[in-house]
Parts: C-alpha cells; sequence; structure tokens
C-alpha cells in the first residue's frame, strides 16, 4: 500500500491537507472571538451620532484619579478623547463622604419620541429641585495629560461644569456635568446632595437657545472607581440622556480622593421655554 502522503495516494493527501485548513480555521475563529471579547471590555465607546464622544483612556477606564490630586469631583475619566475620570479628591467636610451603596437597580430609561431630542445648544444652568440645587454651569475641557478638567476647588460657589467634548443637554447622547462633592477650604460642595437622590427625580438644564431640558432620574449608583462603568456613562445612546457625576463613598486620607464616584443617570422627557 503506497505512504498515506505519496504521490500515489492524492485523494489521502488532500484528505489531510482540508483537516489540517479545518483546525486552522478552529484556531483563528477562536483567537477572533477572543480579542473582540477582550476588546469589547475595554474599548473607547464611539460617538453619539452628530456628536463626538471622548474615549476613555486606559487609566480612565480603570478609574485612575485625574490630575488634580486635591479635586473632589472625580467624574469618570480618561485620556484622549475621553472625559477624565474625576476622581481626584480634598479632604472631607465634616460629615464623611456620601455612602457606597447603591442606590438603585439601573432602570431602561424612558421611551422617548424623537420630535424630543432637541438640536444642541450650549447649558447655562442646572436645576436639580429634589436636593436644592440651581447653579450657573461652567465650560469643561480636557487637560494636557487628556483627562477631563474639573471645576475650581478656588471657587467658594463651587459651580458644576459641562464637558463640552459630550452632547449638550438634551441632544442626542450622553451629556456630561461634574461637580465637587466637598473641598478642605469651602466644605460641602454643590453635589454634595447628589448621593440622595431617586429615580423619578427631575433636572433642568436652561440653554443658551432660551429652551430648558427636562429630565427624570431612571438612576443613582455609587461605584469604586477601579470598576467604573465607562461605556455606560459614555456610549452611545438611542436617545437624549444626562449624566452628573461627583465623588463619593470612603475618603482615602494617603492618597486625599474619595474611593468611589457617585452617578446620576437621567433621561430627557421634555423640554419648555425658559
Amino acid at each position: 500500500m503506497p505512504p498515506h502522503n505519496s504521490p500515489a495516494n492524492p485523494s489521502g493527501r488532500n484528505s489531510h491537507r482540508a483537516r489540517l485548513l479545518a483546525v486552522r480555521a478552529l484556531i483563528v475563529g477562536a483567537a477572533l472571538v477572543c480579542v473582540t471579547a477582550c476588546g469589547a471590555a475595554g474599548a473607547a465607546p464611539a460617538a453619539p451620532a452628530g456628536k463626538s464622544v471622548a474615549s476613555p483612556s486606559a487609566a480612565t477606564a480603570t478609574g485612575a484619579a485625574t490630575s488634580a490630586a486635591a479635586s473632589s469631583v472625580s467624574a469618570a475619566s480618561t485620556t484622549p478623547p475621553a472625559p477624565a475620570g474625576p476622581a481626584a479628591s480634598t479632604t472631607p467636610a465634616s460629615p464623611a463622604g456620601p455612602a457606597t451603596t447603591d442606590r438603585a437597580v439601573p432602570a431602561a430609561p424612558p421611551a422617548v419620541p424623537a420630535a424630543l431630542v432637541l438640536p444642541a445648544s450650549t447649558p447655562v444652568s442646572v436645576s436639580v429641585p429634589a436636593i436644592g440645587i440651581t447653579s450657573p454651569l461652567i465650560d469643561l475641557g480636557r487637560n494636557p495629560d487628556g483627562t477631563i478638567e474639573v471645576p475650581s476647588l478656588d471657587d467658594p460657589d463651587s459651580k458644576p461644569g459641562w464637558y463640552r467634548n459630550s452632547p449638550t443637554p438634551g441632544a442626542l447622547g450622553p451629556a456630561i456635568i461634574l461637580g465637587h462633592v466637598d473641598s478642605r477650604a469651602f466644605g460641602p460642595g454643590v453635589f454634595y446632595s447628589l448621593q440622595n437622590l431617586r429615580p423619578g427625580d427631575t433636572i433642568d438644564v436652561a440653554r443658551a437657545d432660551g429652551t430648558v431640558a427636562e429630565f427624570s432620574i431612571d438612576s443613582v449608583q455609587t461605584v469604586q472607581k477601579s470598576d467604573f462603568p465607562t461605556l455606560q456613562v459614555y456610549g452611545n445612546l438611542d436617545h437624549a440622556g444626562l449624566r452628573l457625576i461627583t465623588c463619593g463613598g470612603e475618603f482615602d486620607p494617603n492618597a486625599r480622593s474619595y474611593e468611589s464616584n457617585i452617578i446620576v443617570f437621567a433621561s430627557l422627557v421634555g423640554s419648555r421655554s425658559a
């Protein structure tokens, strides 16, 4: 009988080659699945239609603190194009920092007719009646290292800021507003009571075009900065969303920052004239 791979047995040789190709295809397919699965967890979110969204850097995705070690805003952070994971903070004000328990299981955002998605317009102020907040908004960009800027700790009024590389509130996608929880110099900050919000509470954002975007809170979460939900915060949406972000949880005196972020997720439910 001729050897299996001899010219006299082409059918055996072809069969052997087919088996090798099939095995190779399985290996390549498995590798692609693995790469896709691993990449999905750390990939930067795609920008929402009509507006680019900063893609979080690895440092931010893991909850790294912003370059301002004394800042108490701790928002989600990242390197270009991503919002900086606000995480730095100052020595806590007299009462200990916000509690670490989650406030609610994320709820599906209410269905919003396409007509309620507003054209882009710069936000000028934010109001959260349930916790007594009414404040002008400042614009925040990025630091040279790619992390998101945070409001100045030298401002006794502790104004929150809209991250201008996110969609404007009311437009399609996730608008991002950051604020301090407290500061060593001035005590409780503008977002000190953010943890007390509940699903169904409202947020109004006045805009430069004379309209007020009306949001309803879907959920309030306290998350470890090491487990910051980057895609959930900055990823594409099929509706107009809003995220309010500050520091929370336990305060680390050595790092001079809080260990967690408090994140309020909200969806646009209406609009009115200012």
